[in-house]
């Protein structure tokens, strides 16, 4: 008899030991491990019965994206605009990723999983959106202030041409032939709100995208923005609505797969 529990006994160690190198429960059949458990305890210092809801979240979040296709060519068109964005090439990328410590495979999983919750977004949830009204966005002005600072001058270079290919071509190759540049100090106060918009964008050590400017064309490289004050509500009405929008859908994204979650098949393992 002692004999027989003894043996029940490491069986029971095995079978805990099995569970806890391996699958701890699944959500919709996608599994969680007690490996993940651990790991995300550890990153976000939380007990283990909130790490398994955030983990439960992110299977049902990958149960309803699972289903929606992304290729490969759609990705690379979304890092070839993110790279633009921030005047560098693609190439340049990798390596400023790499010296970070991010495997390019995993940037590229990471911007493909992005695509796949804007695609969910607007197939599932963008209808229920709605533009905040004036005495909306007034409101939600007064209370994200703080986020709302501007700087009082930004000191950039000026690159003037006749040629919109000279100044792409100096993107590429920094040879100046037939462009001129100096240094010069924009007040903020006196922008159109295009040009603030675009200069507040772009970050320092950047350049401005090319514009037609009548009688030739002009860009910028921010050099340093300084001083800081609030944005007056007209100008920062576009910012504004940028932010209302993100935190909508956010509010959306979160009710929608809360509902999900309670309709999801979870089973814990033993």
């Amino acid at each position: 008899m002692k004999k027989v529990i003894f043996i029940l006994f490491i069986i029971t160690i095995c079978a805990n030991a099995k569970v806890i190198n391996g699958v701890a429960m699944s959500v919709n059949g996608l599994a969680i491990t007690t490996a993940e458990i651990k790991a995300v305890q550890k990153q976000f210092s939380v007990d283990k019965s909130k790490a398994i809801d955030m983990l439960v979240m992110d299977r049902v979040q990958q149960s309803a994206l699972k289903n929606i296709s992304v290729p490969d060519s759609e990705v690379n068109e979304r890092i070839s605009l993110i790279a633009q964005q921030n005047n560098i090439s693609v190439d340049k990328m990798k390596k400023v990723l790499s010296s970070q410590g991010t495997k390019w495979h995993k940037y590229k999983e990471r911007i493909k999983n992005m695509i796949k919750k804007d695609k969910f977004f607007r197939s599932k949830i963008a209808q229920q959106m709605t533009p905040p009204s004036e005495s909306e966005l007034k409101s939600y002005y007064a209370k994200n202030k703080k986020s709302l600072n501007m700087p009082t001058v930004i000191n950039v270079i000026e690159y003037t041409s006749s040629s919109k290919e000279a100044l792409d071509k100096f993107l590429k190759t920094k040879a100046k032939k037939g462009i001129k540049s100096s240094k010069k100090k924009l007040y903020t106060k006196n922008l159109e709100e295009s040009m603030f918009s675009l200069l507040m964008r772009t970050q320092n050590g950047a350049y401005t995208r090319p514009m037609n400017a009548g009688d030739k064309y002009i860009m910028y490289k921010i050099l340093s923005k300084q001083g800081k004050k609030t944005m007056p509500f007209e100008l920062a009405k576009p910012i504004l609505g940028r932010m209302y929008q993100r935190d909508q859908q956010q509010k959306l994204l979160k009710e929608y797969f809360e509902k999900e979650k309670l309709k999801a098949k979870i089973k814990k393992l033993r």
